[in-house]
C-alpha cells in the first residue's frame, strides 16, 4: 500500500485546514511546513485593514481633527525543547509589538500598557529569529491615542461592517469604521459611569462601576444581563476578561497601601455574577488596553491563581493568600517580561529562515 506524503496533500483539503487558523502566526507556521504547502497558500491577509486614522470624538467644529488608531499583538515565545539545552533557559517571555499596517513598522510595547518602550532595554535583540523559539499569538488589542490619553478599543471584525467601540468619561461611544460621526450608547441607567467593554462570542458586552453589564447589539440597543453586585461587595475598578470561553468579571479594590481583587463568574439564567476564588494554574495578565490568561506552566518557576497587573510597576497579586508583591522581587515572574541573557539555538532543521519581529531599535 503506497503512504501518502504530507507534502502531497491536496490544495483544497489544505485551504480548509488554514481557515481553522484565526492568526498571522499560526498561519504563516503552516505554510513554513513545506514548499508545496506555502506554494498552495496565500500570504496572511487581514480580515479588517484598519484605518491609521479616526474622527475625534468631541464637538461637531473640532470633528476634522483625527485620533491615532493603533494596533498591537502580545506574543509568547519560548525556546524549543532540547535535550541539550541548559534547564536555566527553559522558560517562555512575553512581547508586545505595535504594527503598522501601513508602513510595516513595529515597535515594542509595555506587556499591560499601549505605552511604548524607549528606549529598549541593551539585552534585548535587534531581530527575533522564529527558528529559536516557539511563537504562539496571545491576543490583539486596539488603542486610540490623543495628545497624553489613551483609550482602549474594542473591534467588532465584521467583514461587511467592520466598527469599534470604547469607553470614554463613563459614556459607550460607537464607531462603524470609515464613517465619520461616533454614536454615543443612550443607557438611562449606566450613563456615566460605564468602566470596560468587550466583544465576546460576536457581540459588545459592557459593565459600569457597580457590576451591571449589558450586551449591546448591531442596532445598538442594550439589554441587561447582569444586575449590579450587593454593594458590600463592591470594588473601585471593574474588567471584563474572557477566561476559556467564558466571561469573567475582575473586581479590583485600591486604597493607599491595600490592594484587593475579587473574580466573578456570569450566571445567565439568574443575570448576576457568582464570585470564584481560584484560577487554577493560570496566570491573568490584567492590562489597561486588554487583558488575557496563559498557564503558569509556560514561564519555568512561576505559580498560577495569580492576577500580574501595572501599578505602575508590574505587581503580582496572589488569590490564594491575597498577598501582593512587586514582580522584581521574584526573578521567575521578572523573567516573564525578559528575554534570555543567551537566545537558545535553532533547531537542527532545513526550512525557511524568517522573523516575526525584525529591526525593532530605530535606525
Amino acid at each position: 500500500m503506497n503512504i501518502s506524503q504530507w507534502s502531497d496533500l491536496p490544495k483544497e483539503l489544505l485551504e480548509i485546514i488554514d481557515s481553522y487558523l484565526n492568526t498571522k502566526t499560526d498561519h504563516n507556521r503552516f505554510r513554513s511546513v513545506c514548499k508545496s504547502w506555502r506554494s498552495s497558500l496565500l500570504p496572511y491577509q487581514n480580515t479588517v485593514v484598519l484605518p491609521p486614522k479616526v474622527p475625534y470624538l468631541g464637538p461637531p467644529h473640532l470633528r476634522k481633527t483625527s485620533l491615532l488608531l493603533t494596533h498591537f499583538t502580545v506574543y509568547h515565545l519560548s525556546p524549543p525543547q532540547i535535550k541539550s539545552m541548559a534547564s536555566s533557559l527553559l522558560w517562555g517571555w512575553i512581547i508586545k509589538v505595535m504594527e503598522n499596517q501601513q508602513l510595516g513598522h513595529h515597535h515594542l510595547i509595555n506587556p499591560l500598557s499601549p505605552i511604548k518602550v524607549q528606549p529598549l532595554p541593551d539585552s534585548f535583540p535587534n531581530s527575533l529569529n522564529s527558528l529559536q523559539f516557539r511563537v504562539t499569538e496571545l491576543t490583539k488589542s486596539y488603542s486610540l491615542q490623543c495628545s497624553n490619553l489613551n483609550y482602549k478599543v474594542v473591534l467588532d471584525p465584521n467583514h461587511d461592517c467592520p466598527s469599534i467601540m470604547i469607553v470614554a468619561t463613563g459614556v459607550l461611544w460607537h464607531l462603524k469604521l470609515g464613517q465619520d460621526r461616533w454614536t454615543a450608547i443612550d443607557d438611562s441607567v449606566s450613563q456615566l459611569s460605564y468602566e470596560d467593554v468587550i466583544f465576546y462570542k460576536g457581540k459588545f458586552f459592557a459593565v459600569d462601576e457597580f457590576g451591571r453589564t449589558v450586551v449591546i447589539d448591531s442596532a445598538l440597543k442594550i439589554t441587561e444581563i447582569a444586575s449590579k453586585i450587593s454593594c458590600g461587595n463592591n470594588g473601585d475598578r471593574k474588567s471584563l476578561v474572557e477566561l476559556n470561553g467564558e466571561l469573567i468579571l475582575v473586581d479590583r479594590t485600591s486604597v493607599v497601601g491595600f490592594e484587593k481583587f475579587k473574580l466573578y463568574f456570569l450566571n445567565q439564567d439568574q443575570k448576576r455574577w457568582i464570585e470564584f476564588y481560584s484560577l487554577g494554574d493560570q496566570i491573568l495578565f490584567l492590562g489597561e488596553d486588554c487583558s488575557y490568561i496563559i498557564s503558569a506552566k509556560c514561564f519555568g518557576g512561576c505559580r498560577g491563581n495569580c492576577i500580574i497587573y501595572s501599578d505602575p510597576q508590574f505587581k503580582v497579586y496572589n488569590l490564594d493568600d491575597r498577598s501582593l508583591v512587586p514582580v522584581n522581587q521574584h526573578p521567575e515572574y521578572t523573567n516573564i517580561f525578559s528575554p534570555p541573557d543567551r537566545p537558545p539555538p535553532p533547531p537542527p532543521r532545513r526550512t525557511r529562515r524568517s522573523s516575526i519581529v525584525s529591526c525593532l531599535r530605530p535606525l
